[in-house]
């Protein structure tokens, strides 16, 4: 695979994986191993071998992830004829400014952290 191809190949398996409801985003992995290395740029989240594919993907906290997981692979699975792991890094909750799909603007961001009058910090759901 030239390293045009691989550049078309893997952007397209991340659209795809980004595309599935739940998917919060790609993830490049504990230390930034995961992805497709190509000349001026990376795919984070996405490695292409000779043997498989994997997608590594961090999801909402409030979609299953096995199904979610599953419709990623089978996302994923009609660019590739390889084996396609979907690896599940991290679950975030959603904050209300996201609009892709499978955004819920009604889910509360994190908690918002205040100052008292007295100078101790407390937290208040937003």
């Amino acid at each position: 695979m030239t390293p045009a191809e691989a550049s078309e190949l893997s952007g397209r398996i991340a659209t795809a994986a980004r595309s599935v409801p739940g998917v919060a985003d790609l993830h490049g992995g504990m230390f930034g191993e995961i992805g497709t290395y190509l000349p001026g740029g990376r795919v984070t989240g996405v490695r292409v071998s000779d043997r498989r594919v994997e997608v590594h993907v961090t999801l909402y906290l409030d979609y299953p992830v096995r199904a979610t997981g599953d419709a990623v692979r089978s996302a994923v699975e009609p660019l590739v004829d390889l084996p396609v792991y979907v690896t599940v890094e991290d679950l975030v909750q959603r904050h209300a400014d996201d609009s892709r799909p499978g955004g819920d603007p009604s889910v509360a961001g994190p908690p918002v952290m205040r100052r008292s009058g007295a100078g101790h910090v407390r937290k208040e759901n937003s």
